[in-house]
């Protein structure tokens, strides 16, 4: 079956071992602050962390705004994300992340949300930070990682003043994202012409926007189809995504210094297509760095294969004890030039 999530570590299981490994383990390069931060959207109250240097620093501070994949995701990526903090705060930059709507007792639910919406959340999120009383803030980057990439594009860069955009292993089409997987996961294995026919169904339902009875009905029919594939409120988050693309947005970032990561060997995505796509639509001022042996995560994997959730248990376990030295040799050092050169 498709649609399975392009995220980074998920599931609540995942997040008790993090926390079990928290207690035990000092993180290797923790060295920043938390400081709850708080606005508003659309009535919603979005609830994250302002990630500070410990060493207090004078006037404005440059910071990195951080967007999600996909997932039931908190402020700090079910702690994927706790390298990256430390990394930039050591370098004299602030961070902001937020709970998805829903998630640890945040108010919303995420899986209402489309991609502009998504979109819209972080140029509130962007508004909130230059306006907070805590620290005054000076230029602002953006860093999205997986599904994030149909979501930075549609933030132009003049209106919210955005200084830089990092892409961290990002798709270019949702459904050509979905049966590269489908295609990976069926490698060397005769085609079950009946998973094809019901994988082509609902491919057809979900580009029509079909409501989630018309796939229970269709289930209900085909007693193959494992009807937990799908909740009615997943479903209505991939009817609405479905047809994203972000060669139809990215054109806008023409002109604002952009660096695109990817690993040779990621199984989620087509890094090669990804690439090939970025280079086309934003020409030589784009910065790009593919990884030969990293995963979707930027981490060492051995082979191309979708991401399972034993896979994003094994990423949470070496980010927990290894910090920035679980990632693939030359990461931070490319994120860390692209940066240096369009700040200084």
């Amino acid at each position: 079956m498709r649609f399975k999530h392009i995220s980074i570590g998920a599931g609540a299981i995942l997040g008790v071992v993090l926390l079990m490994l928290t207690f035990l383990f000092l993180l290797p390069d923790q060295r920043y602050s938390e400081n709850d931060f708080r606005f508003d959207f659309r009535g919603t109250e979005i609830a994250g962390k302002l990630i500070l240097p410990l060493v207090p620093t004078n006037g404005p501070i440059d910071c990195l705004v951080f967007v999600h994949g996909d997932g039931a995701m908190s402020f700090d990526g079910t702690g994927y994300f706790e390298p990256y903090f430390s990394h930039f705060a050591q370098k004299g930059m602030c961070a902001l992340s937020w709970h998805k709507p829903g998630v640890d007792g945040a108010e919303g639910e995420w899986l209402d949300y489309s991609m502009a919406d998504r979109a819209a959340l972080v140029e509130a999120g962007v508004a909130a930070l230059r306006s907070n009383s805590v620290q005054p803030i000076g230029r602002v980057g953006l860093i999205g990682f997986s599904q994030a990439g149909w979501v930075l594009p549609k933030i132009e860069p003049i209106k919210n003043d955005i200084a830089f955009y990092v892409f961290v292993s990002p798709a270019v089409n949702w459904m050509e994202q979905s049966a590269y997987m489908t295609n990976l996961r069926n490698k060397n294995t005769t085609p079950d012409l009946v998973k094809v026919r019901n994988n082509q169904a609902i491919d057809e339902m979900v580009l029509a926007g079909a409501p989630y009875r018309q796939f229970e009905q269709y289930a209900a029919k085909h007693k193959e189809i494992d009807k937990e594939e799908f909740s009615p409120k997943r479903w209505t988050f991939i009817t609405k995504n479905a047809r994203s693309d972000l060669s139809q947005d990215i054109g806008q970032l023409n002109d604002v210094p952009v660096l695109l990561l990817t690993g040779a060997r990621d199984g989620q995505l087509d890094a090669a297509k990804t690439d090939a796509t970025f280079k086309k639509l934003l020409g030589e001022k784009l910065v790009r760095h593919q990884f030969e042996t990293a995963g979707h995560s930027m981490i060492q994997v051995d082979q191309r294969k979708p991401m399972d959730g034993f896979d994003g248990f094994w990423v949470l376990l070496k980010v927990g004890f290894m910090g920035r030295d679980a990632f693939v040799e030359g990461y931070w050092a490319a994120m860390d030039e692209f940066i240096a050169a369009v700040l200084n």
